[in-house]
């Protein structure tokens, strides 16, 4: 039986079959895609279970722009009937509506409760990917499914399949596309044969799974072994190159990580060049943009980070609706715990207090919301919380436990709930067997409450102690909320090495003395910045981020600019005015700046507010004719660009920035970029490569104070 549907409306939200305990084990999936009409033409027989009664109804949500041709058993088709349903509120792409097939099921065939339904569908999937908003890369561009001659990239969103909500299945996938494609999925790739027209993959997905997504395009593939798991590339022909440091990096991370997580899940970890910018993690691959490809993004934030989404994510899963901690625990391991064990402590506490910043710089308290409430990265307030904020709850944690117990409790989080999911309740009641301590303290404060605890010294004093040493006196005050913390505290010694101890806070204001064996000269809290707390715009060191977050800023630019110069510069003009925002526009008549950020584009010789703004950095930037010196040394030529952030002596919360090329040639391509170096006070670019970077010192410092003797 055919039921023709309604056409309208695109909303990939969601092909679900639900009835009772009835539930989906395995998808026997073929599909066949046709790029050049944005077609899929697919049949899956879903086997069943719970099936124990004749008139129990499959729902089944649908696509609106997927036919269903016939619901069939074994032994004959099924009539199905249909009716329109709201789409589900807690989706990223929830809006509109969706259609729900019903199927009223017969006698059970098998008194064990399995059944065979095939279903046949039809139609087109054509929601082309939209660029990510704001200044910079915070998310994919966004798509919920797109068959055409760029690629195809089918996921969950996309319901190209009927599936059970909240349940896991495996799957046969044997996909069709046109001679010179390929196909990826989860899995492992049992067979591949072109033919003249198509050519025909089949996929064994073993590994039970919540979602399946299907990439293709006209990729060559390179793969080696490692450990009985294939490591393997999808590339575009052009980039063939740099297929084989891809394979090269993900062993390296799987060796490094199995030993700390436990075998490796999937029989196959692929590196897929995607025809859109993204870095998605799924089972068994990632999706990664060309640009990232071409660039050989293999560091841990990149490559790594989606290698540990193997563990976490797509091992273990947590519920969407209930919070995610998947990116904040990827996020600590691959992109901070990697960095620390490999290279070295000041490699790490540069890293927490990035992540520190990143929460205090982007997140303003009318936006901020508990870490359980994260779901998903819409945004940099997002990206600030879920995936920052988030990564230094298990720093915070970790300190908490200690490395024994909370990596014990990391691997049994990951033997426990392989195939399931685990919620934060789930994953507290882990770090508590594996620690034997009480932390609905911990959970409450840190992932349930919002915001960030606020300190200030509001005196230090010392005096000789009547015997031996010197006593320390400290006044410690938490500003707004009261936090349970254990800080660090530093104490410079006159001609001894530092002494160094924890100090235990839990009040408004805690007053307490510390022994100390020589002469103190100033005391420092937390200088390794291994507390999560709030942090004052003037004890950061300058960078461009710090225009790009305040809440009064300036673009400066020259109403002389020369044009060759102006075409180098648009990519970044361009993208601050497609933010449609505050931005003042000032050009060289511009008096004053005032207390505002400003960015100078252009080279001082053009643009005068530039050589002013360099200035503010005093004596460690000077301008040359034909380059600039930066902290002792000069860099030169046609070929340079810098990147030069100085704090406003007039209003040291607020920072100029200046962005130049010695000659046109030096910004071009490289301005489209801009946004992505927003950490370092200053870079030096040559040929459109960094080469040089650092930060200058902040205008304040950060909680340290010079002892007064008594």
């Amino acid at each position: 039986m055919t039921v023709a549907v309604a056409w309208g409306l695109s909303l990939l939200a969601g092909l679900t079959v639900q009835a009772g305990d009835v539930s989906v084990r395995h998808h026997d999936l073929h599909v066949e895609l046709r790029p050049g009409s944005h077609t899929i033409i697919a049949r899956d027989t879903l086997r069943l279970t719970g099936h124990a009664a004749a008139g129990q109804v499959l729902h089944v949500q649908l696509n609106q722009d997927l036919e269903i041709e016939e619901i069939v058993l074994p032994h004959g088709p099924l009539p199905f009937w249909e009716e329109d349903l709201p789409s589900a509120g807690n989706k990223p792409d929830a809006s509109g509506w969706t259609r729900a097939i019903k199927i009223r099921l017969p006698e059970p065939s098998s008194p064990s409760g399995e059944t065979s339904v095939r279903i046949a569908y039809r139609g087109r999937i054509r929601d082309a990917p939209t660029s990510s908003p704001g200044l910079r890369f915070v998310r994919p561009d966004r798509t919920l499914g797109y068959i055409g001659e760029e690629g195809v990239y089918l996921t969950s969103e996309t319901s190209w399949y009927p599936h059970v909500r909240g349940s896991f299945a495996t799957f046969r996938v044997t996909a069709t596309v046109p001679a010179g494609w390929r196909t990826v999925t989860h899995g492992q790739e049992v067979s591949f044969a072109e033919g003249e027209t198509t050519a025909t993959s089949e996929w064994n997905v073993r590994a039970r799974t919540e979602a399946l997504t299907l990439a293709a395009n006209r990729f060559v593939k390179r793969s080696s072994r490692w450990n009985n798991v294939e490591i393997a590339t999808y590339v575009f022909p052009e980039d063939a190159h740099v297929a084989d440091q891809y394979v090269d990096a993900a062993t390296r991370y799987l060796e490094w990580y199995t030993k700390r997580l436990g075998p490796y899940p999937f029989p196959k970890f692929a590196v897929v060049e995607n025809f859109f910018p993204s870095g998605i993690g799924l089972p068994s691959f990632t999706l990664l943009g060309s640009r990232v490809i071409r660039r050989g993004y293999t560091q841990p934030y990149s490559l790594g980070h989606e290698v540990v989404h193997s563990w976490l994510g797509n091992s273990v899963h947590n519920h969407f609706e209930t919070g995610n901690w998947v990116e904040g625990l990827t996020t600590y391991l691959a992109n901070y715990y990697y960095d620390e064990r490999t290279e070295g402590e000041d490699k790490a506490r540069a890293h927490r207090k990035r992540m520190i910043m990143e929460y205090n710089l982007y997140v303003q308290p009318a936006d901020d919301y508990p870490v359980v409430n994260f779901h998903h990265k819409e945004n940099r307030v997002d990206n600030a919380i879920g995936y920052q904020k988030t990564a230094m709850v298990f720093h915070l944690l970790r300190r908490e436990l200690g490395d024994r117990d909370f990596f014990r409790a990391v691997r049994a989080l990951i033997a426990g709930y392989s195939g399931e999911y685990a919620d934060w309740p789930q994953l507290r009641q882990v770090f508590e067997d594996a620690s034997g301590k009480d932390l609905s303290w911990f959970f409450n404060q840190w992932v349930h409450g919002k915001g960030a605890p606020h300190l200030r010294v509001d005196q230090a004093r010392s005096e000789p102690d009547a015997r031996t040493g010197y006593w320390v006196s400290l006044t410690i005050t938490q500003e707004g909320g009261v936090y349970r913390l254990r800080v660090p505290v530093v104490v410079q010694l006159e001609q001894v090495e530092a002494y160094r101890t924890l100090v235990d806070i839990r009040e408004h204001e805690q007053t307490m003395a510390l022994w100390v064996p020589a002469k103190p000269l100033r005391v420092q809290l937390d200088p390794g910045y291994e507390i999560f707390r709030g942090l004052d715009r003037r004890v950061m060191s300058p960078m461009l981020n710090g225009w790009v977050t305040d809440a009064r800023r300036a673009v400066l630019l020259s109403s002389s600019t020369p044009e060759p110069e102006r075409r180098g510069l648009q990519p970044a003009l361009d993208r601050i005015r497609s933010q449609n925002d505050d931005t003042a526009w000032l050009d060289e008549r511009t008096v004053s700046v005032g207390a505002q950020s400003v960015l100078a584009m252009g080279h001082p010789q053009t643009n005068p507010w530039a050589g002013k703004i360099l200035g503010w950095c005093g004596p460690q930037v000077r301008l040359q004719e034909q380059g600039i010196t930066i902290q002792g040394t000069t860099y030169s030529g046609d070929h340079v660009a810098v990147l030069v952030n100085c704090a406003n002596p007039d209003h040291p919360g607020h920072v100029g920035t200046v962005f130049f090329g010695v000659s046109p040639k030096a910004v071009s391509g490289l301005s489209r970029l801009l946004f992505f170096y927003g950490w370092d006070s200053y870079l030096v670019f040559e040929n459109g490569k960094v080469t040089a970077r650092g930060s200058f010192a902040p205008p304040m410092p950060d909680l340290t104070l010079a002892l007064q003797d008594h």
